[in-house]
């Protein structure tokens, strides 16, 4: 006889996960600048390409929040062309490093620097969402998003004379307020329910109501009217190879990262989960080539999903493919429904979801076992804020290797006299190389007289040749 059971399972959880990455697809589009069409169909491809190729077969792929920064500064510096051109390169690269089985040193990242990114990524989200949560735009860097905030606010709330801006507040604030209050009260049953879907159908229904003249998003009669296929003589027409390759690599390195990192996280949820990490880094490669060839923003394996996905039940990658399934049927039938959802109620979400990202108990957790790893995660954090994302992350790592070069050069050298018969114990610890030259002689040469000094080099680690 034919169990069902499984199936059961599966098809609920790809109904729930469905209506969790509905939303954020079109949100993290947003943000981007692009079209809801490459949030979509990177949801789409995540879904039912990479879920049926997937190494992990509970975790779900799709657009990401933590990419939004790359995403928006390729644009700025080389343009929506060169972008997708860029993820089609990154899916190449990550398909040679699976092929390689390099994927696991993907994973080889201090955890202090992934505390420092997700954190300055959801500043740097929240901050630029924010302003278009008021149906204002959001400007191009940390400094000018905060220096603009004060008047933004000001504008959008004080004194709320019913303007665009104070109407788009509304629906904003209501987004959030309606998030937290079904996290906190809903009932346990309810709870399948996805609290940002619940938000953006009520704060849709009442802006449809009351008739607000605020931002809605904008889909015609057929979604795939907005078809797109990387055109590449254009793509490859006055490209800076350089400034491509080192974009390439941002995007291989950190969608590879959140992925495995998620990956990761899904084998400590569940028990049968257990992730081939190079099986998924091609996977991850393929939608990623796909995404690039369509107009698509880069795949990851995301968090949220994955964990909605094993908390619904889910017992195959069945239930990541048919969401996947469901996003391409609601989209290709029913695309007009979503023009009536205002574009302030899903900034809202990517607002709340980058106040999340940012993980103050890691941080406190990093301050207490380490002030080395805690500066590191600081370093990482304001230098992403006030650079960007890859060069946030190039001197999160440059901090890690001085902390680890200064930790592995280190000697302790400890002196025990023992006047009875005039005889001195010098114990060292630790790594002594050429660099520790003056240090240890200046140590030797405070022992005065002519004494019997005995050198211990039991938890002598490394001594070089000088």
């Amino acid at each position: 006889m034919i169990n069902f059971a499984p199936f059961k399972k599966d098809f609920g959880a790809s109904v729930i996960i469905f209506l969790i990455a509905l939303p954020l697809a079109i949100g993290i589009s947003i943000a981007c600048g692009l079209n809801i069409y490459s949030g979509i169909v990177s949801a789409i491809i995540g879904g039912i390409v990479v879920g049926a190729l997937s190494g992990n077969s509970l975790q779900v792929s799709g657009p990401a929040a933590g990419l939004i920064l790359v995403v928006v500064d390729i644009i700025q510096t080389q343009g929506v062309e060169k972008l997708f051109l860029i993820i089609f390169l990154a899916g190449l690269v990550q398909i040679v490093f699976g092929l390689l089985s390099l994927g696991n040193w993907f994973r080889a990242i201090t955890p202090a620097i992934i505390q420092g990114m997700l954190a300055g990524i959801g500043i740097s989200i929240f901050l630029s969402q924010f302003h278009i949560m008021l149906d204002s735009k959001a400007s191009g860097t940390f400094l000018a998003n905060i220096s603009d905030l004060w008047s933004i606010i000001y504008n959008s709330v004080l004194p709320f004379d019913f303007s665009r801006h104070h109407m788009a507040c509304f629906i904003g604030f209501l987004t959030i307020l309606l998030i937290i209050l079904w996290d906190m009260y809903a009932h346990k049953k309810l709870k399948a329910i996805p609290s940002a879907l619940i938000a953006v159908i009520v704060s849709s229904c009442v802006a449809n109501l009351l008739n607000l003249d605020i931002n809605y998003i904008n889909v015609g009669q057929n979604f795939w009217s907005e078809f797109y296929f990387l055109d590449f003589p254009l793509a490859l027409e006055g490209a800076r190879w350089a400034n491509v390759g080192v974009a390439v690599l941002v995007v291989t390195f950190i969608a590879s990262a959140e992925t495995l990192l998620t990956s990761n996280a899904i084998d400590k949820m569940c028990e049968h989960s257990k992730t081939n990490y190079n099986k998924e880094i091609i996977a991850q490669g393929v939608g990623n080539s796909l995404s690039g060839l369509f107009g698509a923003l880069p795949v990851t394996g995301v968090i949220v999903r994955s964990a909605a996905n094993i908390d619904a039940g889910a017992k195959t990658r069945l239930s990541a493919i048919l969401h996947g399934v469901w996003v391409l049927i609601f989209v290709s039938l029913f695309p007009k429904i979503l023009n009536y959802i205002p574009i302030s109620a899903l900034a809202a979400i990517l607002v709340y979801t980058g106040y999340k990202l940012v993980d103050v108990n890691a941080a406190k957790y990093l301050f207490k076992v380490s002030r080395g790893e805690f500066t590191i995660y600081l370093i990482t954090l304001f230098a992403i804020l006030f650079t960007n994302l890859f060069e946030g992350i190039v001197l999160g790592f440059l901090a890690a290797l001085v902390k680890n070069a200064y930790k592995i050069m280190r000697v302790n050298l400890k002196i025990i006299e023992n006047k009875e018969d005039d005889s001195v114990l010098v114990m060292l610890c630790g790594n002594v190389t050429f660099l520790q030259l003056p240090s240890l002689i200046a140590a030797f040469e405070k022992i005065e007289g002519v004494k019997n000094v005995t050198i211990c080099a039991q938890r002598l680690y490394f001594m070089d040749h000088a």
